[in-house]
């Protein structure tokens, strides 16, 4: 019964939260914006990869492009993931005051926070899969670069692991950051952005890890991120390392952010107990 009623808590938290993002335009317009946003970030950095490349003296790596193509398209779960849990609190706390009602509902406030993040691994799905169509057909089909990237040949049996730990991962983040929000009340507007593009630098997306500076390398290593984008680009065929041994340091990584998430979570939720933060209304 009680994994009846968190299933159904996860459920109707999807359903509200769907509804929440997609309800502000009509469908057209809110499906291409959502496109239309990653497709911009990974053509950016691809034309710089490119005009660079075309310098004398320079050459394109087919090899790295196909690399950086994959690894941005698939940091678009981090990106939406992770911002848009950091709006979560501020939203239904200030914006909607509802905060208070679903955490005394019979529903725990745990399940539903799940739920809403799985509205963006969603739409993160939807976008990931356009840009890997989009740059094919751009970069293969229209400027014939041959760039290595294969979707028929993608091993599966990397892939959809990486991507469920990757995701686990990345909602542990986002529960973390609504825990810190609703002890604080002045960090939801940079909070989300500033962890993603924290794991956008440090995470591998553009350039491998061991270009990083010794004294931050460290960081990229305890971050599920990382191994994530590491795992996918092994599915690619792209990879640069033992890709078994990625995907365990993935799992281990993502139990370890799991673990955390929890812990600050719950220290969170007795601090807020406290001192009646769940129903504290922002004024700006």
């Amino acid at each position: 019964m009680a994994i009846d009623n968190l299933a159904r808590t996860v459920k109707e938290s999807f359903r509200v939260g769907w509804k929440i993002e997609s309800n502000w335009t009509d469908p057209l317009l809110f499906a291409t914006y959502r496109v239309v946003q990653p497709l911009a970030s990974l053509l950016i950095v691809a034309f710089i990869v490119i005009i660079g490349a075309s310098l004398p003296g320079a050459g394109l790596d087919h090899t790295y492009l196909a690399r950086l193509i994959v690894g941005t398209a698939f940091f678009v779960y981090a990106g939406q993931i992770i911002t848009n849990m950091g709006w979560l609190v501020f939203t239904d706390r200030s914006r909607y005051e509802v905060l208070k009602n679903i955490y005394l509902s019979p529903g725990t406030l745990q399940a539903y926070i799940v739920g809403r993040g799985l509205v963006a691994v969603l739409n993160a799905t939807i976008s990931v899969l356009v840009t890997l169509l989009f740059s094919i057909a751009v970069f293969n089909g229209i400027l014939h670069l041959n760039i290595p990237i294969d979707l028929l040949a993608v091993n599966l049996a990397l892939l959809i692991p990486a991507v469920l730990l990757g995701i686990a991962g990345l909602i542990a983040v986002g529960y973390m950051l609504t825990a810190i929000s609703i002890v604080s009340n002045r960090l939801e507007f940079i909070m989300g952005e500033s962890i993603a593009g924290i794991f956008f630098l440090l995470g591998g997306v553009i350039f491998p890890v061991s270009a990083l500076p010794d004294i931050i390398r460290p960081i990229s290593t305890i971050l599920p991120v990382t191994y994530f984008l590491d795992v996918v680009r092994d599915s690619f065929g792209l990879g640069t390392s033992n890709a078994l041994m990625d995907l365990g340091y993935l799992a281990l990584t993502t139990i370890g952010i799991i673990a955390l998430a929890a812990l600050v979570f719950n220290r969170a939720e007795l601090r807020a107990k406290k001192l009646g933060l769940f129903d504290r209304k922002s004024e700006y």
